[in-house]
């Protein structure tokens, strides 16, 4: 029965492809580190995932209306889909790790504050505000639990200070 870590993974390949020999350094380094091998399996899901669904820097956006006749009853209504890409912008982000908190600013010109959500995701730290005109959207990965988190928002800057748990 072969072992999950003995399978190459699709990172392995495509480091051996490019420089042979590599990929068994790879394999070396994701047996004697976890953090490595997780790291390691992370992107290749994220790879799977997007040869899967295919892959577009530009999401596409679909807005549908319906279109209703007043001259018969027995008309059905015809539903016209139109799609509309809108980008999505990652902020300037700025981290300051702290003794006890994390400080998190992050400029998000154009946006008005109750346009903007900010949500704890286990380790990740997700900001996603959008108005008509553009969207941001960031991820940012912290490596520690979160006790609290307090938001400050002005003049386009957003302001997060993430305290540590056990802090």
């Amino acid at each position: 029965m072969k072992d999950k870590r003995d399978e190459e993974s699709i990172v392995e390949g495509v480091v051996d492809e490019i420089l042979p020999g590599i990929g068994g350094l790879v394999k070396k380094l994701k047996k004697t580190s976890p953090e490595f091998e997780r790291r390691i399996e992370e992107t290749d899901r994220e790879i799977k995932e997007r040869l899967e669904k295919g892959y577009s820097p530009r999401p596409r956006i679909k807005y549908g209306f319906s279109i209703h006749t007043l001259v018969r009853e027995e008309e059905k209504k015809r539903e016209v889909k139109e799609e509309i890409e809108r980008e999505i912008l990652e902020p300037l982000v700025d981290v300051f790790d702290e003794k006890n908190y994390t400080k998190v600013i992050a400029e998000l010109p154009g946006i008005r504050e109750d346009d903007i959500n900010v949500e704890l995701r286990g380790r990740e730290l997700v900001i996603d505000a959008s108005n008509k005109e553009r969207r941001y959207r960031k991820v940012i990965e912290l490596p520690y639990d979160v006790k609290e988190m307090k938001k400050r928002y002005k003049n386009g800057i957003l302001e997060l200070e993430v305290l540590k748990n056990g802090a």
